[in-house]
């Protein structure tokens, strides 16, 4: 008889429930230190069918669990509409209720999602801790010259305050009154740059290790480093794609429909999807726009932007870099229209080489 568990994970409490078609549900209730999950190992049978939702530490226990021979099924907490609109919420309901969704519902209508590995996690983490002190930077430039303003400096622009000389520079205009608030400000500025430079380094070391795939993906114009790390750890090899609109939907890259009889109207790219992947390439998008060697995709863009605008011909750019970049992937081919010398002088930039 197959048994299927739900597991409701917290910050601190993991509730487990065990059911049966003819038998009472069985609970365990543990902690999160490594002991706790060693037990939580030892509760679960290799016979069991465990789903739980995607959270800070689902995909850690279910490799644990795989490694016991579990199957494991890791879902999508926003398409479970059974857990978010239930009036009923505590933990072990919502682990009640994803036994049940796997006892009820097959596999192949789950909203599944993906088991990274620890490194493809490690990767991830690397990612949103960049992204966390590039924000911290720039609010804190922002801050800066907000202080300038107030002190009636206003000539000094944003950009100017990006680098330590001219913000040094600028500093000495400032008197008494400011120059307390801007020293501060600056010694955060200074250290979101050094935990940036670290970040740096980790990732040109990881892209060294996957030389084969950092190439391949900065052969296309207008990724670099930062992007061709985001889609390995992300994307990955793209075997969990069958299809290359699969990967742009993945990435929020796809415009919202609405059907009524024989009317499709086309709206905004949905909000849904990989942030990550969706800003970078946005970015990316504009790069490849400005290229030499943009080859179709920058035809691709020309052809657009007349009727469409620039902004919106640029988010179709990034959905076809996306898709690009897919199929490239899956036949091991380099970007067509970049030449091997302007690969190399670009891999030779970044210190990738």
């Amino acid at each position: 008889m197959k048994k299927f568990v739900g597991i409701d994970t917290g910050k601190r409490n993991i509730i487990a429930i065990r059911v049966a078609d003819d038998s009472k549900p069985e609970t365990l209730s543990c902690g999160t230190t490594a002991d706790q999950f060693q037990k939580l190992k030892g509760w679960v049978s290799k016979t069991d069918i465990v789903v739980l939702e995607a959270g800070n530490l689902a995909f850690r226990i279910a490799r644990l669990l795989i490694e016991k021979g579990c199957k494991v099924y890791v879902l999508n907490p926003s398409d479970l509409a059974t857990i978010y609109n239930s009036l009923k919420k505590t933990d072990r309901e919502d682990a009640l209720k994803l036994a049940r969704l796997g006892q009820r519902i097959p596999v192949s209508e789950l909203p599944t999602v993906t088991i990274p590995s620890e490194k493809e996690e490690f990767c991830r983490r690397l990612v949103t801790e960049r992204e966390h002190w590039t924000k911290t930077r720039t609010k804190s430039i922002n801050r800066l010259h907000s202080l300038f303003v107030h002190a009636g400096i206003t000539d000094i622009k944003k950009s100017q305050l990006r680098t330590v000389a001219n913000r040094q520079k600028a500093t000495e205009l400032l008197s008494d009154t400011f120059l307390g608030e801007a020293k501060r400000t600056l010694s955060v500025i200074e250290s979101a740059e050094v935990v940036l430079a670290e970040i740096e380094v980790e990732m040109k070391k990881l892209l060294r290790e996957e030389k084969e795939y950092t190439t391949l993906a900065m052969s296309m114009p207008g990724i670099g480093p930062q992007a061709a790390f985001t889609l390995f750890a992300y994307i990955g090899d793209g075997s969990r794609f069958s299809h290359p609109s699969q990967v742009s939907y993945y990435a929020g890259l796809v415009p919202r429909v609405d059907v009524s009889g024989d009317q499709i109207h086309y709206g905004r790219i949905i909000k849904r999807g990989c942030r990550q992947i969706k800003r970078i390439f946005l970015q990316c998008s504009w790069g490849l726009i400005s290229a030499k060697e943009g080859g179709p995709l920058k035809e691709f863009y020309n052809r657009l932007y007349p009727s469409k605008g620039k902004k919106k011909a640029a988010v179709a750019v990034a959905r076809k870099m996306i898709e690009t970049f897919y199929v490239m992937m899956r036949n091991g081919e380099f970007y067509r229209d970049v030449s091997t010398e302007v690969l190399n002088r670009k891999l030779k930039l970044y210190g990738l080489t």
